[in-house]
């Protein structure tokens, strides 16, 4: 969604649920699921937690650095701390879990494949997106396999979220009388007619709510969840209630 700059965005989904935003796509630790994910003996020797069963190892977590590195270029520096890394990697096994009535359609594929191009483009003038691939030790094939299941929860978040987030003429009215107009008073820039910006307005808290609803789910699938941590668990409401501590 791209906002008129009179209307400062304030994150796109998953930016609150998984608190990763954009970096909320460290996905790619979970795509063994389909198929083409390397590991070491090495990496998988350092088990960091099992989520139902499935395993998150070393290996996944910087594999899920590499790839970020990648789709984020310059907004890698807005990594976590490595707790937050490995509770963002547990929600991204949980909801890939639910994933599995949600394969991919030929438009998907497509989306995916303007995806890997978008990315092309963006490193041509850096030496190309071979050259980065091959400095991080990564395969382009794996690097499809993160846009593919990028494609996928977003496709599972759209089915499952968005037909509940409902939005009120009265909370477009609410949200440009006072945070809009605060926003635009601080950044000292005029205030446009509501008419103008209405159906943005209407994107972002649709969006807010689709955030809302998936961050309640989530929270709802960790208490049902055995998650064994097979070191420091994070302090963070990660469900420990239901999750097993070595």
């Amino acid at each position: 969604m791209h906002l008129n700059p009179e209307i400062p965005a304030p994150g796109r989904i998953f930016a609150a649920c998984v608190r990763i935003a954009l970096d909320a796509l460290a996905l790619l630790a979970m795509a063994s699921a389909f198929g083409g994910v390397r590991a070491t003996a090495a990496e998988i020797d350092r088990l960091l937690v099992s989520v139902n069963g499935k395993t998150i190892t070393e290996g996944d977590l910087e594999l899920s650095r590499s790839l970020n590195a990648i789709v984020l270029y310059d907004k890698s520096d807005s990594r976590g701390s490595r707790d937050e890394e490995i509770d963002h990697l547990i929600d991204m096994e949980l909801m890939r879990q639910e994933l599995k009535n949600f394969s991919l359609t030929q438009e998907d594929e497509s989306r995916v494949q303007a995806r890997l191009q978008a990315l092309r483009d963006t490193y041509a003038g850096k030496g190309g997106l071979q050259l980065l691939l091959r400095r991080l030790g990564l395969q382009e094939s794996e690097l499809i396999t993160y846009l593919q299941l990028e494609s996928s929860i977003l496709k599972f978040v759209d089915f499952r979220f968005r037909p509940f987030a409902t939005v009120a003429e009265e909370d477009i009215k609410n949200y440009y009388e006072s945070r809009l107009r605060s926003q635009l008073q601080k950044a000292k820039l005029d205030m446009p007619a509501l008419s103008q910006v209405s159906g943005r307005i209407e994107e972002i808290l649709k969006e807010e709510k689709i955030n809302a609803l998936l961050e309640q789910w989530i929270k709802e699938v960790r208490r049902n969840s055995r998650i064994e941590y097979f070191n420091a668990a994070p302090d963070s409401d990660s469900g420990a209630g239901e999750s097993i501590k070595p």
